[in-house]
């Protein structure tokens, strides 16, 4: 039986490892990699990233030991990380991912800070059932996720399991008798929700709005801009320094043309934001807070900044341009576009700090558009490479199928998978836009990866990623900062609260969407039938990407939200409407007096989807109607498919004949949009009286389905 040791410094020697073991010795590598160069066992700081493939994950390439002042726990931390990532149990349980070791370490010195608290000194031969019991209450009360609380207690069992290789014996006794720690904690069993909160329809409608709008018609002033830009210091390089024209008269010409052209002098667009000496004068300068853009200037002209700058002569000339002509904020020559929305121009002229925060926003706008409508994980979003995209022609030598080319990590290894994402031309679109926006920094860098900062004083690594998760909340941040108001935001409020996004969000968002909203269109003019008929075409839809599995998740727990809708609906006396209604109405009635809860009670949640989860299983949300499908009575089905039927035919729908069909009050809407519509229609005197009859008919009869929903609402 192995025996406890307490920590202390004249434990500090390894009795299972030597200084020059390899941390790496088990994992698979990164091709080029100097194995000579590894980090060995006795280095206080160690690199994991020969071992870490997906380097455009952001995650800490190093577990930096030298911050354990104990050098018996500095020991324990690194048997502990070493066993974990090297030592194959015969539990089957999986090795420690180097992309991992700093969570894992960090996880450990937590616990281990834990026992000394309590304990008074860190002794494991002390630690009993009791102390990791609290220590499971101690983070059960903290404002974390049942998942969370599982990573935090992950050290306890794994200094049991790795006891063996742990010079201090580890945890000797087996905690909570071997039960599963989300068992053994209260949390009952693994809970099969996705936890990440899904973003509201007004928010992430109108995120995408916009940054479809920055991907498909703002960006050609922002590289029109970039291109002048580049042009420009390339002719200021290259100008002769053997000066035919005196300044004054160069700068008067420039003048001259500002004056034909009816345009200002440039300003900063932003100067307190920059610093420095242009801050200084814009809080204490002669223009009211304006600071002239004398770089852009200069250069337009061909001087050199302390040409005019330490002049008296030419400053005046500059001042008095100002005084007759007044302030171009910008003062780049790229004209601005008006938006397609206002008919105005959609911001003002560029400089040179607006063009790159400019051109921050646009590859964040590109960074959504591909992330939303394509369901890549940030993972495989941020792996792209330049030339990603594919276009080739389907199976039947037509039809044209537009691909990403990539890799997919989860589940697939340290490597990775080479796949293929089948989307659509938006997030094609978005992909181009990312390659001309990096190509500049790509060639810099010398790397493929198409996501990369676009900021030249950062020095960009290839293998470091975006933080794209702050730069989504900047950009939503700008838009309401630039086209909002404080008591209109352009991406709504919820509640009286920002919505904060991260990554995560859109992948769930969008599987929820095609679950349970397929006919819904986003942005205006993306129906999510689209986008999912393309997905489930590609990558998408097989096994390797999990996210068919997704989306049939997301629709097992929307049709019991929606149930719940429907059920709590009647409980206020909204019944449903149409052909099922009746039938409906009498199960929830049933389910209301088996629960028995008072008028205005909320009844137990899990209990009510338990109850109600024969008929979520049924029901499939449409636009004109909702179907709880009995494919013994549906009218779409034909007699030869009835028996193999398990979903609706929704293109052969009769809403109001057939017995499955049910309508709610958000179906409202479309229904007196036809209606309508067939008015209008009747005012044509050119229809004859057979059509005239025809549309009257169909009329009555949609007038006679909606008229129980019409009276309600009235």
């Amino acid at each position: 039986m192995t025996t406890t040791s307490p920590l202390n410094d004249e434990r500090a020697v390894s009795r299972l490892r030597v200084d020059d073991d390899i941390v790496l010795a088990s994992m698979p590598l990164r091709d080029g990699t100097d194995r000579a160069a590894l980090s060995r066992f006795g280095d206080d700081v160690w690199d994991m990233a020969p071992a870490m493939f997906n380097m455009a994950r952001k995650a800490f390439r190093t577990v930096d030991f030298g911050v354990i002042p104990c050098a018996a726990e500095r020991l324990l931390a690194k048997e502990y990380i070493y066993a974990w990532m090297n030592e194959r149990r015969a539990d089957g349980e999986p090795r420690l991912r180097p992309v991992s070791g700093h969570t894992a370490l960090a996880t450990l010195r937590r616990f281990l800070d834990f026992v000394r608290s309590r304990i008074g000194k860190l002794d494991l031969a002390n630690v009993d059932q009791d102390l990791i019991d609290a220590y499971a209450t101690h983070h059960r009360a903290r404002p974390i996720t049942p998942g969370r609380v599982g990573v935090c207690l992950r050290p306890i069992v794994q200094l049991h399991r790795l006891a063996p290789y742990l010079t201090c014996g580890g945890i000797t006794f087996t905690p909570w008798r071997g039960r599963p720690v989300y068992r053994a904690t209260g949390q009952g069993t693994r809970c099969s929700e996705n936890r990440t909160a899904r973003i509201p329809e007004p928010v992430i409608g109108a995120m995408l709005r916009w940054a479809l709008k920055y991907v498909e018609h703002l960006c050609d002033d922002i590289f029109t801009a970039r291109a002048e830009a580049d042009a420009l210091n390339s002719r200021f390089a290259a100008r002769s320094r053997a000066r035919h024209t005196r300044p004054a008269v160069m700068l008067a010409s420039w003048i001259d043309k500002r004056r034909e052209e009816g345009r200002g002098i440039p300003v900063w667009e932003r100067p307190l934001s920059i610093g420095g000496l242009t801050g200084r004068l814009s809080r204490g300068g002669r223009f009211d807070g304006e600071v002239i853009n004398l770089k852009l200037l200069t250069m337009q002209c061909g001087l050199h900044l302390t040409t005019v700058h330490k002049d008296p002569a030419l400053l005046s000339m500059v001042h008095d341009a100002v005084d007759e002509l007044g302030f171009e904020v910008g003062g780049m020559d790229t004209p601005i576009s008006p938006d397609p929305d206002t008919g105005r121009p959609w911001r003002e002229r560029f400089d040179a700090i607006s063009l790159a925060r400019e051109e921050r926003h646009l590859q964040t706008a590109a960074y959504i558009v591909c992330c939303y409508l394509t369901g890549m994980r940030d993972g495989e979003v941020q792996s792209l490479r330049s030339g990603c995209l594919k276009r080739n022609l389907d199976r039947d030598g037509r039809t044209e199928r537009l691909a990403i080319e990539g890799v997919t990590w989860k589940d697939r290894g340290a490597r990775g998978e080479q796949v293929e994402w089948i989307t659509i031309e938006a997030a094609v679109q978005a992909i181009r836009v990312a390659e001309r926006l990096s190509e500049r920094f790509r060639r810099n860098a010398g790397t493929e990866r198409l996501w990369l900062a676009l900021d030249d004083r950062e020095t960009n690594n290839a293998e470091t990623p975006i933080l794209i998760a702050k730069k989504i909340n900047q950009f939503r941040e700008h838009l309401d900062e630039r086209y909002g108001a404080d008591d209109s935001p352009v991406i709504p409020r919820v509640g009286e609260d920002v919505w904060r996004f991260n990554t995560r969000q859109f992948r769930r968002t969008l599987a929820w969407y095609i679950a349970n909203r397929p006919f819904g269109v986003v942005a205006g003019k993306i129906q999510y039938k689209h986008a999912s008929v393309a997905m489930f075409n590609g990558y998408a839809g097989s096994s390797a990407s999990g996210f068919r599995q997704e989306v049939e998740q997301e629709l097992a727990l929307g049709q019991l939200d929606d149930i719940i809708d429907y059920f709590e609906n009647h409980r206020r006396g909204h019944g449903p409407g149409g052909p099922a209604g009746k039938r409906v109405g009498v199960e929830l009635e049933r389910v209301g007096r088996e629960l028995g809860p008072l008028p205005g009670q909320l009844a137990d949640r899990k209990r009510l989807k338990a109850m109600l989860a024969h008929l979520a299983r049924t029901l499939h949300v449409g636009y004109l109607n909702d179907c709880f499908f009995d494919p013994l009575t549906a009218l779409c089905l034909r007699e030869s498919e009835k028996p193999s039927a398990s979903v609706p035919v929704l293109s052969r729908c009769a809403p109001d004949r057939c017995p499955n069909a049910c309508l709610v009050e958000r179906h409202l809407p479309p229904w007196e949009a036809s209606i309508a519509q067939a008015e209008d229609l009747l005012v044509d005197k050119r229809l004859s009286p057979l059509q005239r009859e025809a549309l009257r008919l169909d009329n009555d009869r949609k007038r006679r389905l909606i008229a129980p929903l019409k009276e309600r609402t009235s």
